[in-house]
This record gives structure tokens, sequence and C-alpha cells, in this order.
């Protein structure tokens, strides 16, 4: 009261600093949670899924305790008497308790055997906790066991947003219990900083959770990366251990240049004698200056042979990279410290030991092309082993993989095509449009094609990017029969009955494969009928009676004919494509790639014409 009053200017500096300050924090904390990202469910429950378990069995054993009559201790009590009271649980607790125990083992189970997912697992342990702390505040225990839920929520890797949620309401729920059965409304500084600690916490543990996953991610898209370039320089890769014996990871490729299973055998020992002293020296040529910091040597290349099992010497280039600085990894045989890629000298080579192996091989049946250089691979010629040529025997086709075969009915494809079901494990088309088409197209075929016939749908645009381009030598369309068949369903649709009837006189068989010569149309008489159906997913054809030119399919059908080989590669090369393929014989195949896998269902069922 006797002192002087604030000058007006100083008391103006002293507003307009806080004013800043305010501004200040607040810019920071919005940029912060502009910035804010958190770990997808599913990788956080797949890393804390254990953790989780332990905390959901800990609260089922003490709610269980509980259920049986075992005594508690009120904090109420304490708080009015100041000293503990021991009464045993009542009749209703123990029953609200068993509730709490059955729904903690229900959890358990739904995180062991991973039948739900993740966020409603987490929706469930927040719900169950919340419950468990009801039951225990209406006893009166609202003192440390809460603050041990909210630990064990933030321990078991529940996210921001449920965790303030579940937090928020436990604190509501205590203030409620304290204003009805206590002494009054409760808030206190010391439980408003709580709440914001608990946050503070936890968005801090969530920002790290999300920064390891942004680290994992990006590890295992640059590995994938890797992985595609280096299949570019080498045939095969494998690791071995750091004694730079073991093979660590298998390979069917690998599995099928040894004509064995490689995993967890000695490298060596597909090496000759003479050869195993130089792989020792290479080995240590690699080793030379990989504890520097930065290191730009070339990997080590070493020219060999390997001896696979009953398969005759295959020469190989070997690239040798010593990891083992990088990785910490000592002379143990557990551990990787060896990367080796292995690049086929002579491709022949690999034709000859995949033919003198054992051809029902699994390794080798289910292993992609050897060769280089090419997606599409091609036959290749025999030579004799040792560099010096010789006048071929016979030319010997390349041990290409399979497509995927599947049996299923039509209606079962009807099904799938329309609605994905995973009785067939076609996934749904999800264009409606193409939908369409593709359902027209099974239609058609099924009630209409009274021969053999070949069928692709695909978006207009994919067709004219793989077989439009006009360059000399890329894959390309030809017509077989001057384009009569393409002018006559021009501006058609395949659900129109004059499409039908025009597609069903084109498979009708005839002995020479041709229009009549007595045709009512005369520019149809003798003109073939050959080639395939190329179908918008609009319905109105883009090209009919086209031979597909310049198309093939890394991948053998067993027991067909060329144009089911053509529907492989229909199927392959244009991107979204769905092929229908008839034989002569009735039996109609559905082809679709899905990834690099090409898949093939056999359609079974009445129905056809």
């Amino acid at each position: 009261q006797g002192s002087k009053a604030m000058p007006p200017d100083l008391f103006a500096m002293v507003l307009d600093s806080a004013r800043r300050g305010f501004a200040c924090c607040l810019s920071y904390v919005l940029g912060y949670l502009s910035r804010y990202r958190e770990a997808p469910a599913a990788w956080i429950m797949e890393h804390y899924r254990l953790r989780s378990a332990f905390f959901m069995a800990n609260w089922a054993i003490v709610d269980l305790y509980l259920a049986c009559g075992g005594y508690t201790v009120a904090d109420q009590e304490y708080i009015v008497t100041g000293a503990p009271h021991i009464k045993p649980a009542e009749g209703w607790l123990r029953l609200m308790a068993f509730g709490c125990a059955l729904l903690w083992l229900g959890g358990l189970v739904i995180v062991l055997t991973k039948i739900a997912p993740a966020s409603f697992f987490e929706t469930y342990f927040c719900s169950v906790l919340m419950l468990d702390c009801f039951m225990r505040t209406s006893h009166g225990h609202h003192g440390l066991i809460n603050v041990i839920y909210v630990y064990s929520m933030m321990l078991a890797g529940v996210r921001l947003c449920p965790f303030i949620v579940t937090v928020l309401m436990i604190a509501m729920g205590i203030q409620v219990h304290n204003a009805i059965f206590s002494c009054g409304w409760m808030c206190k500084p010391s439980l408003v900083w709580s709440f914001v600690a608990f946050v503070l916490v936890d968005g801090a543990h969530q920002s790290e959770l999300r920064c390891l996953y942004d680290a994992q991610h990006s590890l295992a898209v640059k590995n994938k990366a890797t992985a595609r370039l280096l299949s570019s320089v080498c045939d095969v890769a494998c690791w071995l251990a750091a004694d730079g014996l073991t093979i660590l990871e298998g390979d069917p490729r690998l599995d099928a240049i040894l004509g064995c299973k490689a995993e967890n055998t000695q490298f060596t020992c597909y090496l000759p004698v003479e050869e195993r002293q130089r792989f020792q020296s290479a080995k240590a040529s690699a080793a030379k200056g990989s504890g520097t910091k930065q290191r730009h040597d070339p990997v080590v290349l070493l020219p060999s042979t390997l001896n696979g099992a009953g398969c005759r010497p295959c020469q190989v280039d070997l690239f040798i990279e010593d990891v083992r600085a990088e990785l910490g990894t000592a002379e143990e045989r557990n551990l990787p410290g060896f990367l080796v890629g292995i690049r086929l000298a002579i491709p022949d080579c690999a034709v000859m030991c995949m033919a003198e192996c054992d051809p029902e091989s699994p390794a080798i049946a289910a292993s992609p092309p050897l060769y280089r250089g090419s997606t599409l691979e091609s036959d290749g010629v025999a030579s004799s082993h040792g560099g010096a040529a010789s006048l071929p025997e016979t030319l010997l086709s390349p041990r290409l993989p399979q497509p995927v075969l599947h049996n299923c009915t039509r209606e079962a494809l009807h099904r799938a095509l329309l609605s994905g079901t995973c009785e067939v494990g076609l996934p749904t088309v999800e264009s409606p449009r193409a939908r369409g088409a593709v359902l027209a197209s099974l239609d058609l075929i099924c009630n209409h094609a009274s021969g053999g016939v070949l069928f692709c749908v695909a978006e207009a645009d994919a067709f004219e990017q793989v077989l439009g381009t006009g360059v000399p030598g890329a894959p390309c369309t030809q017509s077989s029969d001057q384009g009569y068949m393409t002018d006559s369903l021009r501006g058609i649709h395949i659900r129109d009955a004059r499409f039908q009837d025009s597609f069903r006189e084109y498979t009708r068989h005839t002995h020479n494969d041709r229009w009549p010569e007595d045709h009512p149309d005369e520019w149809a008489r003798g003109r073939p009928k050959d080639g395939a159906f190329l179908l918008s997913t609009d319905g109105y054809r883009v090209k009919c009676s086209a031979k597909l030119l310049g198309l093939t399919a890394p991948v053998r059908w067993e027991g067909v004919g060329t144009k089911h080989e053509a529907a492989l590669a229909c199927a392959w090369a244009i991107p979204g494509a769905s092929v229908f393929v008839k034989s002569d014989s009735g039996s109609l195949h559905f082809v679709q790639k899905r990834e690099t896998t090409l898949h093939v269902y056999q359609v079974d069922g009445d129905g056809f014409t």
C-alpha cells in the first residue's frame, strides 16, 4: 500500500512479454501437434503382445483373489483414521471382481490367438481397465492402484487418444464417487498435474514408437530395393555365417543350382578342393579395410565352380562382401558375416544342372528362371562343360515354374468375382464397370460359346500400353480375318443380342475353321475363325479375331496348347487383365495375375453350351 505504483511503460512491457511468451508456447504446441504421428495399432500390438498379455494375466489373478474372498485395504478408511483398515471383500465386490477376471482372461485369449484386429483389442483393453478401476473405486480404492492401472496402459502401448479418454473416464468416475459417497468434489492441482504428466509421458512414448516404426519400415523398403537391384547383377545371393562357412538363409534358386537344400550346410562343401583355398583368400581380401568407417573398396570377385549334389559342375562368379565389422559379429556360426552373390558364368550350365538333377525335386520345381537379362525366358542350347563349344544335340527347355492351379464351379467363380468370397480365394474386381464386363464375359462364354475361344477383358489403355506401341519388334496384334469381326461388332455392347449371336456363330466349329462359303454376309465368307477377343471394361470390343504377337509368360502350363499359353501370356503382360480360355473339348479356365504369380481356375459346372 505504501509502495509506488508500477510505471505504465514497465507494465506494458511485462504484458507484451507475457503475450509473446504465450504466443510462442502456443505456436510450439500447435506445431508439435501438427507433426505428431503414431505408429499403426497393428505394429504396436505385434511388439507389445507379450507385455499386454502379462498385464492382463496379472490383473486377472488379482481379481480372482478378490473373487475368492481375499482381503483388501480400504484406502478411504486409511484417509479418515490414519491407519490401514483391513476388511474382507464383500459379496457384491467378489461378484464384480470375478466378472472383471473373466474379461481379463478373454482379453488374454484375444491377444495370444490374434483373433481380433489391433484396434479392437486396444478398445477392449481400455474398457476392461476402466471397469476394473470403477469396481475398485466403489470399494474405496482410488489411490495407488489407479496409478498402477494408468502406467500399465502406457507400458502396454495404448495410443494417446484412447489413453486420454480412459484416464479422463477414470478421473470422472473417482470424482463422482467422492461427490456421492465421500467428501464432495476433489479437484486438486496435483490431480490436474498428474493427468497432464501422464498425457505428456504417453505422447513422448508414442513419438518414440513412431520413430522406431519409421526406421523399421524404411529399412525394410531399402532391403527390398537392394534385393531387387542385386537380382539384376547376380542370379542368387546368400548369407554366410561370420565363420564364412555356414549358409544361414536358403533360397529356391540356390537349391536349384546345388541340387539340394542348401540352408545350414557348409558352402565350401560345394567348391572343388583346389578352389577352397582361393575362397578363403578371397574372404581375407574382403575383410581388409572392413573396419574403416567409410569404405569405398569394391566387393571381391572370385571366378569359381560349384559342384551340386547329383549335378555336373557349374561355372560361377562369386561376389563376396564382408559385413562383420558393420554388424559387430565375431567368428560365430549363427550370426551373419558375409554376403555372397552368385552369378552363373555360363547360363547353359544352369540348364545342364537342372536337367541332370531330380526333375521332381521341390526346390527345382519351385525355383524361378535362373537366366539373367530378360523376364521372359527362351530355350537354351546345351554345351559341354569346360568352355569348348560342341555341336548341339538338342534344345533344352528351362525349368519354368507352374501357375497356381485351382478348381471351382461357375457359381463360385461368379460369386468370387462379384463379392470376393474366400471359397475361391479370388479378390473381387473393385471397379463396378470392370466387374460388370468380366461377369458378362463369363456368361457369354458359358451360354453362347459353341467351341474354343480366348477372351481377354482389361482397360482400353492397358491394351494400348502393351499392344499398341507401334515399335518394331514390340508386342502387337494382327487381325486374322482382315478386320471382319472387329468391324461387325463396332459399337455393340457385350450384353447386346447381336453381340451374342455373332459370337455364337464365330465359335461354331467348322471343318476348316472358317466362315462358310454360303454365309449370308459375303464379306465373312471363307475368312478364318481364329484369334482372341479383346474387350474393354466398358463392355465394347477393342479387337476381335486378333493374333497376339510377341507375348510370352515365364511359366509353363503342362498339357495344354498354344491357345492356353497365349492366355497365360495375355494375363501376364496386360495390367489388370482377366482372361477366359475355352478349349474345343468344352473345358473352361479363368486366368488372372496377382502380384508376380499367375493363378488359373478350372471352371466346372453346368450351363456350358
